[in-house]
């Protein structure tokens, strides 16, 4: 059983020197430059590459401990974690090792007493002990009912997603294999695969993104999902223009329209992981279609749980208030907090809530 994310405790990792911090079904992180939300954001990839065992190859390519300790090691000792889902809880600290890697100290996965006034878990399981290079979390595929295997099966969902590239190289521009639609990839390289996957399984939640699309692309009529005649596994995003029978494909998108077709495939997906994560989705998008992208945040996060970072002032006005994460740079360090009825309600009958934090009345400002 997957389960979403009620907390999440993280500290010593890079501008993160210490974070305790309660999540719902839409978290939205807002805040300028260096603030901190990409390092947020980016822990959730290096967790991806804990529960695949790729964690030494990961911090080799970032550079190492040093890079990833909060100002290194001669500030800080180690990065520490936990995660809250539902009964389960899991942790772990990490401490440089003496060739600049990353080893575990200790790992552990809980499972806590359903009587509120114990403090007590119910048992912890020791997952490695000090030295281990790689996560002792079980690999998907084998799992069980023990705590471990409903943590793996949660966070194995976390996929950071981020439809920046859209050049000429870009993947989701690019032939892809028909069959790799067992999720939408972190670029959208197998976009058109998996539109193809939604068309035969759910043709109402298809017919809900080519509508959407239509939206901020008029002239968009239908997607045309059909395979190479002279390679059949091989499959390419192509479209059709409304009023005529030509066909065209990804590079006859704008950037904007196509990083939208993404978003729209993602979020209205029918059967979406337990969580979303976007970095910056507004990236690119016209306001029109920035407001319907908050739509589609809004309507997702109650089948999902979406955690998504933003600068935007009009993806902020489309998110309640409830579900805006500050974020400050204060003393060198990035403060993640939520807002408080008392210092919106006063601003609320004027402004939508990214309003508020373009004026600078609510923090998260350079």
């Amino acid at each position: 059983m997957a389960l979403k994310l009620d907390r999440m405790v993280l500290q010593g990792f890079k501008s993160i020197r210490s974070m305790d911090l309660a999540f719902g079904e839409l978290n939205l992180l807002i805040g300028p430059n260096g603030a901190g939300k990409s390092n947020l954001i980016g822990f959730f990839r290096f967790m991806h590459n804990v529960l695949n065992k790729d964690m030494q190859f990961h911090v080799s390519r970032q550079g190492g401990a040093e890079r990833l300790l909060h100002f290194g090691s001669k500030i800080t000792d180690s990065i520490f974690t936990e995660f809250d889902f539902g009964p389960f809880s899991y942790s772990f600290s990490l401490v440089p090792s003496l060739n600049g890697d990353l080893v575990f100290e200790w790992e552990t996965c809980s499972e806590r007493s359903p009587d509120p006034q114990s403090a007590e878990p119910l048992w912890i399981h020791t997952l490695v002990r000090g030295g281990a290079k790689e996560s002792g979390l079980p690999r998907p595929g084998n799992l069980g009912d023990d705590a471990p295997d409903h943590v793996l099966l949660t966070m194995s969902g976390w996929i950071v997603y981020h439809f920046h590239d859209t050049g000429d190289t870009a993947a989701v521009k690019k032939p892809c294999n028909i069959h790799d639609n067992a999720w939408l990839h972190p670029d959208a390289g197998n976009l058109a695969a998996f539109l193809h996957l939604i068309r035969q399984e759910d043709v109402a939640a298809y017919a809900d993104i080519v509508e959407t699309v239509r939206r901020i692309a008029p002239f968009f009529h239908d997607f045309v999902l059909e395979p190479d005649r002279l390679a059949p596994d091989q499959i390419r995003l192509r479209w059709k223009h409304r009023g005529t029978d030509a066909y065209f494909d990804a590079n006859d998108l704008s950037d904007g329209t196509l990083r939208f077709i993404a978003l729209a495939t993602l979020l209205l997906q029918p059967d979406p992981a337990p969580s979303i994560l976007i970095d910056e989705p507004e990236l690119g998008l016209h306001p029109h279609a920035i407001e319907l992208l908050g739509g589609m945040m809004r309507s997702a996060s109650t089948r999902t749980q979406i955690i998504a970072s933003t600068q935007s002032v009009t993806l902020a006005n489309q998110i309640p208030w409830r579900d805006l994460i500050i974020v400050d740079r204060v003393d060198e360090a990035s403060v993640f907090r939520r807002l408080t009825e008392a210092e919106v309600e006063p601003w609320l009958d004027a402004y939508g809530p990214g309003d508020l934090w373009r004026k600078n009345l609510i923090g998260g400002t350079p």
